[in-house]
């Protein structure tokens, strides 16, 4: 048994879904997978955050009070330091939603435009013709089905099961996630016991420990969550710490929740012959937050324009005809994510003392009213600074120096981790044009990150996490 379109997607998440509504809004026959059943798609998590602005431009109508899955809009967040003396307020655009439901209503409107829908299919192995893949082997109710496609698109999550499955020398990487390529993220749904009492406003952090209160389900309650590499073993140890010392108002925990977003650069090509990945699949995530759908959605759209022009071909899709979904995509948001992630490599580095400093002088977050523009890098990924800008964070740092509240060695590691983010920004801006070319771009991109640092953040004097 046999089934064909002109695109296979593989992955029912958001990734997936918007991915194949695009393509069929084009025109083209999608048909998209999952290997769980359509009521048990997105289950996993239950409410999540979505950029409201990166929400709207991507065209999917916004979810409107009354609807299952939303819960509210903010505009707000408070940043705390370690030593909670210190309450940085900024803005930023979140819609909160629940993940199950609002994936139910994008089925229903993904169907309207077309797509093809198919749940309990679970991937096996891909189809090879000539040394190409023309499709792949699905399972469902112990049957195997093949479906043959002219694009491929891994949207499978954080076991890029397709990807992964590829051989070495197609042209993508097979990596798989180890422990120290991901967030392990631990959600506590909780319940104050006293919620007439003050107790922590959702849309709370503590960077330091990167934790956080966000909205749950009920207004007496709220999400108390962490992401920390390692294992989840490590990131209760740091909750565990944070908790000890922040005396939060006693509550009880309802449910909890945990699983992996990727921490990791993405492949240096997200292309080949007949296939594509996105969303976790591809490792596309935002470096600060872990947050990787809005990402995502704007890959999609590069997609969407780059097939929607080869499928108008006659022929077998090859990588040439995909490679500008890589040109596009890392010459924008991912040269910003791999230079943000490079400087990631100098900030965690710094101590509880230091990141008490940063926060007070407002070195990383800049506080703002209702008046005033969403700040970098809230908005686009990144900030860039004025030359009075860079001078001035240059005095805090050497006026952080002379007090003895910064260290010279983490300083100096700082410094070295955001010349080389410079570095590898600029590299990714110049992604070649031509597959011809790659491989000369590719060595020089090893070089680079090769002189990226691990960072470790020291807890206690015995409890240190490690971030490659």
């Amino acid at each position: 048994m046999s089934e064909e379109s002109d695109v296979l997607v593989i992955g029912a998440g958001t990734a997936g879904t918007y991915m194949s509504w695009l393509l069929a809004k084009k025109g083209h026959s999608v048909i998209l997978i999952d290997k769980d059943a359509r009521n048990d798609v997105g289950k996993r998590l239950d409410v999540i955050h979505f950029e409201t602005d990166r929400f709207e431009n991507s065209g999917i109508p916004m979810p409107k009070e009354g609807m299952p899955e939303y819960l509210g809009t903010f505009t707000r967040s408070t940043i705390n330091s370690p030593d909670f003396k210190t309450r940085i307020t900024v803005r930023a655009l979140q819609t909160i939603m629940r993940l199950s439901p609002f994936l139910q209503r994008m089925y229903g409107i993904v169907e309207k435009d077309g797509v093809v829908l198919k749940f309990n299919h679970a991937f096996k192995k891909l189809i090879f013709q000539d040394n190409k893949i023309v499709g792949c082997v699905v399972e469902t109710g112990g049957n195997a089905i093949e479906f043959r496609a002219r694009v491929i698109i891994d949207a499978s999550g954080t076991s890029a099961v397709v990807r992964t499955s590829l051989p070495p020398d197609y042209g993508i990487e097979t990596f798989k996630l180890g422990p120290h390529d991901v967030m392990h993220v631990l959600l506590d749904y909780i319940r104050w016991k006293k919620p007439e009492e003050p107790h922590p406003s959702i849309e709370n952090s503590y960077i330091y420990y990167q934790s956080w209160f966000g909205p749950s389900l009920t207004e007496d309650g709220a999400i108390l969550g962490i992401g920390q590499g390692g294992s989840y073993e490590e990131a209760k140890k740091a909750l565990d710490i944070l908790l000890e010392k922040a005396k939060f108002p006693p509550y009880e925990v309802i449910k909890k929740e945990r699983g992996i977003t990727p921490y990791r650069r993405p492949p240096y090509s997200l292309v080949s012959d007949g296939i594509a990945c996105i969303g976790d699949a591809g490792c596309i995530t935002y470096p600060f937050s872990g947050h990787g759908v809005t990402a995502t959605w704007n890959l999609c759209k590069i997609l969407n324009e780059v097939v929607d022009k080869a499928l108008q071909q006659e022929g077998y899709i090859t990588r040439d005809l995909l490679w500008d979904i890589n040109v596009k995509y890392y010459r924008d948001q991912g040269a910003k994510f791999a230079g943000l992630l490079t400087q990631l490599s100098g900030i965690l580095n710094m101590s509880e003392k230091e990141w008490n400093y940063l926060l007070e002088k407002e070195m990383i977050y800049k506080g703002g009213d209702d008046n005033e523009e969403i700040p970098e890098p809230n908005k686009e990924y990144e900030e860039e600074m004025s030359l009075g800008e860079m001078l001035a964070f240059l005095g805090k740092l050497i006026a952080g120096l002379l007090g003895r509240r910064l260290s010279f060695k983490n300083v100096n590691q700082l410094l070295n981790a955001n010349s080389l983010s410079g570095k590898i920004k600029k590299h990714y801006e110049k992604y070649p044009a031509k597959t011809s070319d790659f491989e000369e771009w590719l060595m020089e991109a090893k070089k680079l990150w090769e002189k990226k640092k691990v960072a470790y953040k020291q807890f206690t004097p015995t409890f240190k996490i490690e971030y490659p």
